[in-house]
């Protein structure tokens, strides 16, 4: 596709069903999630550009390139338009997608990030300490040795975490891929060419001039400085699709930690989205 061989996990029958990854994994995130997603949708987990079984291109790594990597992703599956729930920066490439192009996006839920039309205030001052590790890794060249770091990896996987957040074992499953070259260095453009700048877009108001019309959902974990921007509140006239749910006690790895509170919340919410934008019978 364009030149990038993209892998999915596909998993039951339906209406098509994205799930994007965050960071530093990969599909494997919705392991405990698509079993209870399949019963209702046909279930596309993708492993985006850099990451998990898909190509890692030196370039690539800016947010119109991932929009268009999806687009292509969805030609290539001849799927015309698809509901999508999202993780972490998959959340933040999904919403993006849902600005550009609204035709394709059926309904959105985003996990582990704030939707794109917050309003920041004072608070976020306080906030910046606690997501040091943004600024760290998008420096070329330090980025990626930090990656290979177990203390960092470690830091985070655990840093807004409850108890038993992220199984071991899969943690070792992701340090194992950021250890590799290809990945981490695609890692570090991808911190610096999409996730900060995209931080800032939100901090300035940016994205504030474009709503998008797609129903959302933000799911979000108590513990983790996402629930606090959430918290701050919309610009105004924007964030009127936007349903917000905060889970008390919990923190950025939902998949992993709550899968079936995922789950059950995604089909909730995408059923009462479909039946919202259904056409009256009697009309």
């Amino acid at each position: 596709m364009r030149g990038l061989s993209m892998h999915v996990a596909e998993a039951g029958e339906g209406d098509p069903l994205i799930l994007l990854h965050g960071f530093p994994q990969n599909w494997w995130e919705w392991h405990a999630v698509i079993a209870r997603l399949a019963e209702h949708f046909h279930v596309v987990a993708v492993d985006q550009r850099g990451f998990g079984w898909t190509d890692a291109p030196p370039r690539g790594y800016n947010a119109q390139t991932l929009i268009g990597d999806l687009v292509g992703l969805m030609e290539q599956l001849e799927v015309p338009r698809a509901r999508f729930l999202a993780h972490d920066w998959g959340a933040l490439v999904a919403q993006l997608l849902a600005v550009e192009r609204p035709d394709l996006v059926e309904a959105l839920v985003v996990t582990g990030a704030p939707d794109v039309h917050i309003r920041p205030n004072a608070r976020l001052l306080s906030l910046l300490p606690k997501i040091w590790h943004a600024f760290a890794l998008a420096v070329p060249a330090v980025g990626p040795r930090l990656q290979r770091n177990h203390r960092l990896v470690r830091h985070l996987f655990t840093a807004f975490e409850p108890p038993g957040g992220v199984a071991e074992d899969d943690i070792a499953l992701y340090r194992a891929a950021m250890a590799r070259h290809s990945r981490a260095t695609a890692g570090s453009a991808l911190y610096r060419n999409t996730i900060l700048p995209a931080f800032m877009s939100i901090i300035f108001g940016a994205y504030a001039q474009r709503e998008f019309s797609t129903p959302a959902l933000v799911l979000i974990g108590a513990r983790e400085p996402s629930a606090a921007l959430q918290e701050m509140g919309h610009h105004a006239g924007r964030g009127r699709n936007i349903t917000t749910e905060i889970l008390p006690g919990e923190g950025h790895f939902l998949p992993d930690h709550c899968p079936g509170v995922v789950a059950e919340r995604a089909i909730r919410f995408f059923e009462e989205a479909s039946r919202a934008g259904r056409p009256n019978s009697s009309s």
